[in-house]
């Protein structure tokens, strides 16, 4: 874990982060274009914190999808995949140690 977290740029970080706390997802777009993310189901989602960034740059979904911590689930839709939440639960644990 300890080589993945020096691979994961603050963008990606951030990403992740949101994606897990908000319970978010991202909707690829082509090219160059941004990341949207949206809230999942909508209506519940933390009145306290917005997202650090909406939407997200590809360079840092890219990362993400490339590092296997966002996986599809349909062919422009990504959530945060199992070893995503392993990565998150990890930085979190270091963070707060």
């Amino acid at each position: 874990m300890g080589t993945l977290e020096k691979s994961v740029s603050v963008s990606g970080q951030h990403a992740l982060q949101d994606m897990i706390e908000l319970r978010m997802y991202l909707l690829a777009q082509p090219q160059q274009t941004p990341w949207p993310m949206f809230f999942r189901g909508g209506k519940e989602h933390r009145a306290d914190r917005e997202p650090h960034c909406n939407p997200i740059e590809p360079s840092a979904a890219w990362e993400l999808l490339d590092l296997q911590l966002i996986e599809a689930t349909s062919s422009r839709t990504f959530v945060v995949s199992k070893s995503g939440y392993q990565y998150y639960e990890g930085l979190m644990n270091r963070l707060l140690a």
